[in-house]
């Protein structure tokens, strides 16, 4: 997490004095339900930040997250978690160190993993922060973390030299496979090396890149196949992504002495306020449109590495990387929204990040303002979830708007579908799915302003409009909301006069307000034709609303948790085989053929009639992506490559 920090005292104050309306307006939505122009990409779902490690286990509020992960993986679809310092002192894995032992306990870092698996969540492990037994200087604190009431060390962990630090990464690997399984750990987990090294390590590059050597060489030592990566800079130092780069493809590996440091992934943190030197990029509070432009920034640097055909991780990323006070309100959900569907327009040139974690996922975290008050509801706090008090259940992690939004996230379909009348400046859009079987389109619709001063009162008035819905009768409608009086936890404990310590009572009715409110009445409608209308849908301004219309004579499959195949990726077989892919169409008929890598850059084009098979000879091992068009489809598929 970033370490700049404002007092969000300050923030209200400003917000208070800023407040303006703009003019309400009329929208006229119209989705074509024929017209599929993509897969729907849930990159959003691929991960979520937890903080420190240990809070799985325990924390400061005398609770831990063990429940909110299960409550992120059941209702919005997250597949990994991403937590830091898992060798702190109070983890405990290394209990001593000499120059020729390491004495290891596993108990602790045993129960981090176990929680997190057993909530249906897979790693991205941390490799931080510096083992105190190993810690070169005792003295070298990172004071912008408070873990378990104590800094962690964040100096180069050589006391011994650098041999018992690679011996600790070669345990750690060797470990996690024998207990969870060795195509579990190889092919399914992350190995990410530090966080945000410029601050949270005694130095960069250099420091950073003699660790990152040795962290890789140890990881590799157990199980060559792991897949390792970093340097999960800050947003405002994305071009630590090229230093690392040039040092894995072009310099000498601190540990081997030899040219090149394998790196299977690259790893980046942006905050909507993050300023960078790109003048395209403008840094401010809620601001949607900076994700996508930071996002294009860094996959136009990696272009700049044709050796890399890895994959991107935004690993943290949030409306401000400060605790401000929107963070827990309305404004939250929308910027979610916008954000989300602006990176999944980004085209082939542009697919979104692997993963788009938000920081953090609840508000049981031990990095910053630990100890400003024990408020078991505080407002300007970073998670989604509310810490609640530890002796009430009722209380524990109940959802703020921005969970909502990600509810309804979760909610859309395999396909993109063609809509028009909204628009991506302030003011309302829309982006429309359907299931792979035809028998549900799911019509997300958003308020937003860039500016995080807009009042939240005015609404304005929808008309939606879909057309050519492929069954005919009647559809069965389902309206879910979130806004400032819908589906919002903040406005209920600002109605409460914001009691920092809830009553029992006062948390039931915030619990109350923190499931998911439909518009109106679900109701079975007839349909004109193959069209479908609604008038007067009134949204508030930074509302997000979902318009979800099934086949009344279909039982619809919901999206399960796990559910990370799409019909895209079922209907398309492409299977590896020595030098060649081999490819089953689900029709007849000539496909055009594109390889590209995952961040944008085209590998080959080609073009088969029917099945037939594709040479891979000249094409280097890595992750890919399968875009494959014909017969009236186009059909998207993740592949990975090896030799």
């Amino acid at each position: 997490m970033k370490r700049k920090l404002v007092f969000c005292a300050a923030m209200v104050a400003v917000l208070a004095a800023c407040l303006f309306e703009a003019q309400a307006a009329n929208y006229n939505l119209t989705v074509q339900a024929n017209t599929r122009t993509q897969p729907w990409n849930r990159f959003y779902e691929m991960g979520v930040a937890t903080d420190h490690q240990y809070t799985l286990v325990t924390s400061y509020w005398n609770r831990s997250i063990g429940n909110s992960l299960k409550v992120a993986h059941n209702e919005a679809g997250f597949k990994y978690w991403r937590g830091h310092a898992v060798l702190d002192a109070d983890v405990g894995l290394v209990t001593a160190a000499s120059a020729t032992t390491l004495t290891l306990n596993w108990t602790k870092f045993d129960s981090v993993y176990n929680t997190g698996l057993a909530a249906g969540m897979r790693p991205v492990v941390e490799i931080s922060c510096t083992p105190p037994a190993l810690a070169s200087d005792p003295n070298s604190i990172n004071t912008g973390a408070n873990y378990n009431n104590v800094s962690p060390n964040k100096s180069a962990p050589s006391k011994y030299g650098w041999g018992q630090w690679v011996a600790l990464m070669d345990s750690i690997v060797a470990h996690c496979e024998k207990k969870w399984g060795v195509d579990e750990v190889r092919n399914n987990w992350y190995f990410e090396v530090w966080n945000e090294p410029d601050w949270w390590y005694a130095g960069f590059p250099g420091p950073y890149l003699t660790l990152y050597d040795y962290t890789v060489q140890g990881l590799k030592q157990a199980d060559p196949q792991v897949r390792v990566g970093g340097p999960a800079c800050e947003g405002t130092n994305t071009s630590h992504i090229g230093t690392l780069l040039d040092h894995c493809y072009n310099g000498t590996n601190a540990a081997t002495g030899t040219k090149g440091t394998k790196i299977d992934f690259v790893t980046y943190h942006w905050y909507a306020d993050n300023v960078n030197v790109n003048p395209a990029i403008s840094g401010t509070v809620l601001n949607a449109n900076n994700s996508a432009a930071a996002h294009k920034m860094v996959v136009n640097l990696l272009k700049s590495y044709p050796l890399f055909t890895g994959q991107i991780f935004e690993d943290e990323m949030g409306p401000s990387y400060n605790p401000v006070v929107q963070r827990d309100m309305q404004q939250n959900a929308s910027w979610l929204a916008k954000s989300i569907h602006l990176l999944n327009e980004g085209g082939a040139g542009y697919p979104p990040p692997v993963m788009f974690a938000y920081w953090t996922l609840s508000d049981i975290y031990e990095e910053n303002m630990i100890k400003t008050s024990n408020l078991s509801f505080q407002e300007g706090n970073y998670g989604m979830l509310c810490r609640g008090t530890a002796s009430y259940p009722n209380s524990w992690d109940i959802e703020k708007p921005v969970f909502q939004a990600y509810r309804l996230l979760h909610k859309l379909g395999d396909f993109e579908l063609s809509s028009s009348g909204g628009i991506t400046s302030d003011g309302v859009n829309l982006v429309a799915t359907c299931n792979s079987d035809n028998n549900a389109i799911q019509i997300l619709i958003y308020s937003h302003f860039a500016s995080q001063s807009q009042n939240s009162g005015p609404t304005d008035n929808i008309t939606l409009t879909v057309n050519n819905i492929p069954w005919t009768g009647s559809a069965k409608v389902e309206t879910f909301l979130s806004d400032t009086t819908h589906s919002n936890t903040y406005t209920a404990w600002v109605s409460q006069g914001k009691p920092g310590a809830p009553s029992n009572a006062q948390w039931d009715v915030i619990r109350q307000a923190s499931y998911l409110a439909h518009y109106d009445s679900v109701a079975t409608t007839p349909l004109t034709g193959s069209t479908f209308t609604k008038s007067n849908l009134q949204l508030h301004y930074y509302g997000v609303m979902l318009v979800v219309l099934s086949n009344p004579s279909v039982s619809i499959k919901t999206i399960q948790d796990d559910g990370v195949k799409s019909a895209a990726s079922i209907a398309l077989h492409a299977e590896i085989s020595g030098n060649k892919m081999l490819l089953t169409f689900p029709g007849s008929g000539q496909f055009n053929v594109h390889l590209y890598s995952t961040i944008g850059r085209t590998i080959f084009k080609t073009s088969t009639n029917g099945s037939g098979s594709i040479s891979l000879a000249k094409v280097p091992a890595g992750a890919y992506m399968l875009e494959c068009s014909g017969s009236g489809q186009k059909l998207v598929k993740a592949v990975f490559i090896g030799k």
